[in-house]
């Protein structure tokens, strides 16, 4: 069912009260919706204590940043030959990083998350990361078709990737509104 991003901030503040268990999250939209909910109302969210909600994070840019230039240079020119290299390098890194980011804020909102389906990268970190005091909202560009979650739904239908199902649990994945 399709919900406004107010309705959704809602449910997200009860979750978040919550300190053991699994707590990934995720908000399906269009592009335009995600970067609404984003700027309009991820912003006035607060948490039951008055706090602000955590920025969100760009993951394809902190993952980047965390590779030095040389090393993205080499791990660019060596793809094609040795996918499998760049992978593990990458799940390395995305692992580390999550690890960080939630030593510092135990609330992580992650956007543009490209990278992780262009390299098939293990989204299991984010699962195992997202449990008891630690909890992660994903922003994913992508809609609701039947019993499948369609990632990059905007995109050519080559482009479409499926979430996989046992990732975020049916009560803990929204969608946006369209008028967002």
């Amino acid at each position: 069912m399709k919900q406004t991003g107010p309705s959704i901030v809602g449910m997200i503040r009860e979750n978040v009260q919550i300190g053991i268990g699994r707590h990934l999250y995720g908000i399906l939209g269009a592009y335009g919706s995600l970067k609404h909910f984003e700027q309009k109302d991820l912003p006035q969210a607060r948490h039951l204590d008055g706090s602000s909600f955590p920025i969100p994070v760009n993951l394809n840019q902190s993952l980047l940043e965390r590779i030095g230039d040389e090393d993205l240079r080499s791990l660019v020119q060596n793809e094609a030959r040795l996918p499998q290299t760049v992978q593990r390098r990458l799940n390395q890194e995305f692992d580390l990083l999550l690890q960080e980011l939630l030593q510092q804020n135990k609330f992580l909102i992650l956007k543009q998350l490209e990278l992780l389906f262009a390299y098939n990268l293990d989204l299991q970190f984010i699962r195992a990361r997202a449990t008891n005091q630690s909890h992660i909202l994903l922003l994913i560009p992508g809609e609701k078709r039947g019993d499948h979650t369609i990632i990059f739904s905007e995109a050519n239908p080559r482009f479409h990737r499926s979430l996989p199902p046992q990732l975020i649990t049916a009560n803990h994945l929204w969608e946006l509104t369209d008028d967002e």
